[in-house]
């Protein structure tokens, strides 16, 4: 397929055609990374990682206790090994 470079306000600019969005599974927004290989120009998708636990997931991992201000770590203790020291 032929495309042509166009200018996006200070930069040039690649418009990808919609097929090749579909087959490869991009999406506006999706992470490329650009590289020249060989007087080239390579564009390869990038698989970003999970994002990390929001606010609410933390919760899963508190450690149940009786009193607010408990020795939370008298309570690991008892949660991994059985007994408190």
């Amino acid at each position: 397929m032929t495309t042509k470079i166009q200018k996006w306000g200070n930069s040039l600019a690649v418009r990808l055609p919609k097929k090749l969005i579909t087959r490869l599974g991009l999406r506006e927004g999706s992470a490329v990374m650009v590289d020249e290989r060989e007087q080239n120009v390579l564009i390869t998708r990038v698989v970003l990682p999970a994002k990390t636990m929001g606010k609410r997931g933390w919760k899963q991992f508190l450690i149940p206790t009786n009193n607010k201000k408990a020795n939370v770590s008298g309570r690991i203790d008892e949660s991994l090994y059985g007994n408190s020291f």
